[in-house]
Formats: C-alpha cells, sequence, structure tokens
C-alpha cells in the first residue's frame, strides 16, 4: 500500500473496497439470517433501509469483483452477485407479483451466498488480485467487520446496564439475545463441560494414538520471544480494562438498585452484632478472622456497614484480577497469558457466583489459594525459606477464612506430590522431601485450630464439627454414579449450563486447549496447576450432586482459557509469513487509532442523538486509517481487534448473568 504521506493508488484502494463492501454485505446478510429464523431480532437502521443497504452494498460489491477480475472465476462470481441484487429489487422496480416475490426471494439466497464465496476465493488468491497476502486480505476483513460488531457490542452492554438512552434504532434486545443463544448452544456447551472434566482421563491416550502420525500438530511449548517485548504496553493495558471491567460486573447490581445475595444477609447480622457487643462477637462464628477484618475496615474506612458490603466484591474482584495475571504470567513466562487470565477472570464465575450469592469468603479463598500456590512453587523453584514461611502463613489464614478452600488445597498439595512421584521417579529423595515438609508445613494449622475451636466452642466448634461431617459425607458418599446422576437430570444441567453462571461454551472451549498446552509444561507451576485441575475435576465427578457448585467454583477455567487462547494467537504468530520490519511506534498509534474509532462509535450509538446509520461511517474511518497509515503485513492489530471483541462478549455475558 503507500505510506501516510503518499498518494493511494488503485492496487490500495481496491482491496480497500472489496472488503469493507464484503463486511457490509455479510453482516446484514447474517442480521436477515437471524431475523428470519427468529432466533435474533436486529433492525440497525430501519427495516426497509437495512434492505436498501445491504441490496446496494451487494450490487457495489459485484461491480468491484468486475473491477478486480484477472479470471474467469471472479468475473462468473461477481456476475452472480450482482444477479442476486437485482433479483431483488425488481418487485420494488415494477408491479409487485407473486412471481417477481419468489424471484427477489432467489436473489436474496444467491446474492449472499455469491459474496461468501467471492470473498472466500479473492482471500485464498489476494496474492493475484490485490498484492498483498492471504493474512493481510484476512486482517482486512476482520477489522472492517470488527468496525461494525465492536461498537454494537458496547451499546449492548450499556442496555443492559441500563447507561443508554432510549433511541428508535437499532432495535435490539440484548438480553434475549443472550437467552436464546446459550439456550442453543446448551447441548454443546454441556458436551464441553463433561470433556473437560474427563480430560485428564482421555487426553493421555488420544495424544499418544495420534502423537505418531505427521499431520499431527503439536501444541507449541513457548510463545515467540518477542511477541511479549514488542506487545508489553498493549497487554498492560488489557489488564486495566480487565480491573475495571470486574469492578464494573461486581457493582452492577449495587448500580442498579438491587439487594445483595443471600448470605449477605448473615454478614450484616453478624457485624451489626460486633457493633453492639464488641469484637468478641467474632469468635462465636465459624469465620472469626474473615469478620475480624471486616469489622476492622468497618470502623476505620467505612462507618456505613450497607456501603461497606457493597463494596467488599468490587474489591475482591480487583485482587483476584490482579492475582490471576501474575500466577498465569508466572505459570506461562507470558505477558499475553498473565493478560487473557485475568480478562476472563475479571468476568468469570468466580466473580458473578460471588456477587450473585454473596459468598465472599469463598471467593477471598480462590485468592489465598493462587498466593499458596505462587508461593509453593517459588519455595520449590528457589529452596527459599523464606517462601516457605510465606507458604505456611498463608495456609494458616486460609484455614481461619475458610476451611473448606483450605482442604482442597491440602488435597491439591498431596495430589501434586503424587503425581511428582510418578513422572520424577528419577528425582533424588532430598527434592521431594522437600515437597514433603512444605506440605507437612500447610497442613500444620489445623493442629491449633482444632485446639482454639474447643477452647472458646461456639461457632468455631460448630464449624470443625461441620466441616468433619463434610468430609465424612463426602468420602462416604462419594462415586462417579453421582456424575450420572446429574447428567441425567435434565432440569439441573438445564440451570448449570443454559441460563446460569456456568453457561459458559467460549471458556469451555479454550479450557479444553488450554489443558492439552498445560499437559507440556514440565515446570513446578504447571504440575500444580495440573494437580489443580485434576482435584477439582475429581471433586465433580464424585460428589453429590447438591455439592457440586463447590467444587465447579473450583476449576481455574480462566487460566486454561487463557492458555488455550494463547496457543491459538502462537500458531497464528508462529506461522506467519516474513515480513518488512516496521516500527513499534507506528504499530501502536495504528493499532490505537483503530480500537478508539471502535470505541467511539460504540459510545456515540450509547449516548448520542445521531442517527444509527452513522455507524456505517466506521467502515469509512477505518478506511481512512488503512489507506494513509503505513501497513503492517501481519495479524497483530487484528488479534488486539479480536480481543477486544472477545472481551465485550464476555463482559456482556456476565451482565445478562447478573441482569
Amino acid at each position: 500500500m503507500t505510506g501516510i504521506l503518499g498518494r493511494p493508488s488503485r492496487r490500495s484502494v481496491l482491496p480497500l473496497a472489496f472488503f469493507s463492501l464484503a463486511s457490509v454485505n455479510m453482516f446484514l446478510s447474517m442480521i436477515s439470517v437471524l431475523r428470519v429464523s427468529g432466533l435474533i431480532w436486529f433492525v440497525l437502521v430501519s427495516p426497509d433501509l437495512d434492505w436498501a443497504v445491504w441490496t446496494i452494498s451487494g450490487g457495489m460489491f459485484a461491480w468491484t469483483c468486475l473491477l478486480a477480475s484477472t479470471g474467469r472465476w471472479m468475473t462468473y462470481l461477481g456476475a452472480l452477485v450482482l444477479a442476486g441484487s437485482v433479483l431483488q429489487i425488481l418487485p420494488t422496480v415494477f408491479l409487485s407479483s407473486g412471481f417477481l416475490l419468489g424471484l427477489s426471494r432467489i436473489g436474496g439466497i444467491l446474492m449472499p451466498l455469491a459474496v461468501i464465496a467471492a470473498t472466500i476465493q479473492c482471500v485464498r488468491n489476494s496474492r493475484g488480485l490485490f498484492s498483498i497476502s492471504p493474512a493481510e486480505s484476512s486482517r482486512l476483513l476482520l477489522q472492517f467487520s470488527f468496525s461494525l460488531i465492536v461498537p454494537l457490542q458496547i451499546w449492548s452492554i450499556a442496555t443492559m446496564l441500563r447507561v443508554a438512552r432510549p433511541r428508535l434504532y437499532p432495535q435490539f434486545d440484548a438480553t434475549v439475545a443472550f437467552e436464546r443463544s446459550l439456550l442453543l448452544l446448551y447441548p454443546s456447551t454441556a458436551i464441553l463441560f463433561v470433556l473437560l472434566v474427563t480430560e485428564w482421563l482421555w487426553h493421555p491416550i488420544v495424544s499418544k494414538i495420534v502423537k505418531g502420525s505427521r499431520r499431527y500438530m503439536t501444541l507449541p511449548r513457548s510463545l515467540p520471544p518477542d511477541v511479549d517485548e514488542k506487545g508489553a504496553l498493549a497487554w498492560k493495558l488489557l489488564v486495566s480494562f480487565s480491573v475495571l471491567a470486574g469492578a464494573v460486573v461486581s457493582s452492577c447490581q449495587w448500580l442498579w438498585g438491587y439487594p445483595l445475595g443471600d448470605d449477605a444477609k448473615y454478614y450484616y447480622s453478624v457485624l451489626h452484632r460486633m457493633g453492639t457487643e464488641g469484637s468478641q462477637a467474632a469468635w462465636s462464628t465459624e469465620r472469626p478472622l474473615l469478620f475480624l477484618v471486616l469489622y476492622f475496615f468497618e470502623k476505620t474506612l467505612c462507618q456505613d456497614l450497607t456501603q461497606l458490603l457493597r463494596l467488599v466484591p468490587v474489591v475482591l474482584a480487583s485482587i483476584l484480577v490482579i492475582l490471576t495475571y501474575y500466577f498465569a504470567r508466572f505459570l506461562g513466562q507470558s505477558e499475553r497469558i498473565g493478560a487473557f487470565a485475568a480478562l476472563f477472570v475479571a468476568v468469570s464465575p468466580h466473580i458473578t457466583v460471588g456477587v450473585d450469592y454473596f459468598i465472599i469468603a469463598n471467593w477471598l479463598g480462590i485468592s489465598l489459594m493462587i498466593l499458596i500456590f505462587w508461593g509453593f512453587s517459588k519455595c520449590i523453584m528457589k529452596r527459599s525459606t523464606r517462601w516457605a514461611l510465606l507458604t505456611a502463613v498463608l495456609s494458616a489464614v486460609t484455614f481461619g477464612l475458610h476451611y473448606f478452600t483450605w482442604l482442597f488445597v491440602i488435597t491439591t498439595l498431596l495430589v501434586y506430590f503424587l503425581q511428582n512421584l510418578v513422572e520424577r521417579r528419577s528425582v533424588g529423595t532430598h527434592e521431594n522431601r522437600l515437597r514433603f515438609l512444605l506440605i507437612l508445613a500447610c497442613v500444620m494449622p489445623i493442629l491449633p485450630g482444632v485446639l482454639i475451636a474447643h477452647v472458646v466452642g461456639g461457632g468455631l466448634l460448630a464449624s470443625l464439627r461441620l466441616a468433619q461431617h463434610m468430609i465424612s459425607s463426602f468420602l462416604s458418599e462419594a462415586t462417579p454414579v453421582n456424575f450420572v446422576t446429574f447428567l441425567l437430570n435434565r432440569e439441573r444441567v438445564y440451570d448449570y449450563f443454559a441460563r446460569e453462571h456456568y453457561a459458559i461454551p467460549l471458556l469451555y472451549a479454550l479450557a479444553s486447549i488450554g489443558f492439552c498446552r498445560l499437559s507440556g509444561l514440565r515446570s513446578e507451576p504447571g504440575r500444580l496447576v495440573r494437580s489443580w485441575v485434576l482435584s477439582s475435576s475429581l471433586g465433580i465427578l464424585v460428589v453429590r450432586i447438591n455439592e457440586l457448585w463447590r467444587f465447579l467454583y473450583m476449576v481455574p477455567f480462566e487460566i486454561l482459557a487463557a492458555l488455550g487462547l494463547a496457543t491459538l494467537f502462537g500458531h497464528i504468530d508462529l506461522n506467519r509469513e516474513s515480513v518488512a520490519m516496521r516500527s513499534d511506534r507506528s504499530y501502536l498509534l495504528r493499532t490505537g487509532i483503530e480500537i478508539f474509532v471502535f470505541v467511539a462509535f460504540g459510545l456515540m450509538l450509547t449516548f448520542s442523538t445521531l442517527p444509527s446509520s452513522m455507524l456505517l461511517l466506521s467502515l469509512f474511518v477505518i478506511a481512512l486509517v488503512e489507506l494513509f497509515f503505513p501497513t503492517i503485513e501481519e495479524w497483530s492489530d487484528a488479534t488486539f481487534s479480536v480481543i477486544i471483541f472477545l472481551a465485550l462478549e464476555q463482559v456482556a455475558r456476565a451482565v445478562y448473568v447478573l441482569a
């Protein structure tokens, strides 16, 4: 193409015209299909104008194909698109009749199919047509498509958050759209979930079977060495967005004026009693440390108890996002994996379930568990007494705050120890002795905890007896039949995977890929996370139906999904063609401008009184950016557009769940 000061050539303008028109036509074709099928009713400008833009874009696309034609196939496809667009307008030009209406319907089918076929062929043969690579042509198609989709995502989230001004168009109910799409995906969501929680069983067998095949594509164990260095600022910005998204999701019910979750009543009653009887009232509960911490913050920072309870989820969401980012970055040795994990956890069931039911003890326990695993890995890798002491202290704090999380942590560490004995038989006894002593140090807090419970009595002793009852019930009733019973219970499966917090098919699919990637990591944190997944999966497979949520809440879906998404992007980056060196500053400037355009048009659609047809101007602005800025013949800037799309889609899903 051309530089900033260069004059646009026919070769630079033609692909922009081609792919922008293709994006408009395919976008409106998709809307038409969804509307006709009854899945989603969406009108962008008005029913008549949407149809007119759809038809005109098809005709203009056809003439672009004819201008770019270098062979018969391009001419034939352009003629088919033109014929389809002409057939559509026949009933409006001539007197409408049944015959002409039939031809119009044929044109409505012929035109989008021919556009799709022509676009695919042009991407494959883009070097001969436009003198650009197939990767560059795919990037252009994505950028123009996202210039329409991303602003609409922003507007949809605003409507669900009830901050958008009422307007006639677009006509679209995002809540109903999510409800119907999740219901449509419900069977695949359930299947993906079953495959994920049993992957530790079937993946080793499948990998051995296909490993000998020449077509087998091994997953990369590390990202390209230059990816994180060049994109460090972009990943930091993504983490900042994730913290903001977590704060918005965790506070949206507060902003709507909804009452806090059911467990908030218990927290309120205990803290109110502590305000009248004194801090010693906390020792009559099963979580004295947690209530003492909350009571301290109430007295020092926030005198309004209700305000404190509303702020706690926002603080916990921010802490969880930041800790997940650092731990995932430590696990994968990659800024990209850390940023992806932060993004997914900001809108994950860990936060939405915590907000919906106000289970802040479980929520805080997840953060402490991540810190324990982090400290445990650091201690093993560095042979550090300081990290060992910190890990033991964190284990004691977790035991005092939430005993179930502590039990799960100890179980995971024991699974990790057994896994190392099986996988690393050649390692000397010194390293295994260190692991055993560190696990023993994490178990030790149970001794003073039991002693204090018997001395204090009250809620602490009742909590200890409840924990004993939970363990005995779990061990006596644990059987794989429980999981089969759950799958046969259509109502419970529907509640989990068709409408509530765990209706996350995208995360299940990415997490399955991430587990394959995790199986290839031989580092200490890699083995520890693998044991984490194994422990939670075993619990899901054998626990009673009524207690299934406890182990579901412990699965690191977000970390696995981050590994899976990074693996997919890693394949694209590793397999891309060599390109000329480019300036990082120009790359960031170009990407920043494109993201700004997406967000600006989304905000204008949300808050301004301008007609919704202004959204089509986004295509024109993106075309100008592509035309007058240096071309980057790689996937990097399109990658961030994909990430923005995924981020907004997950934010919208989380808001839908809490609405």
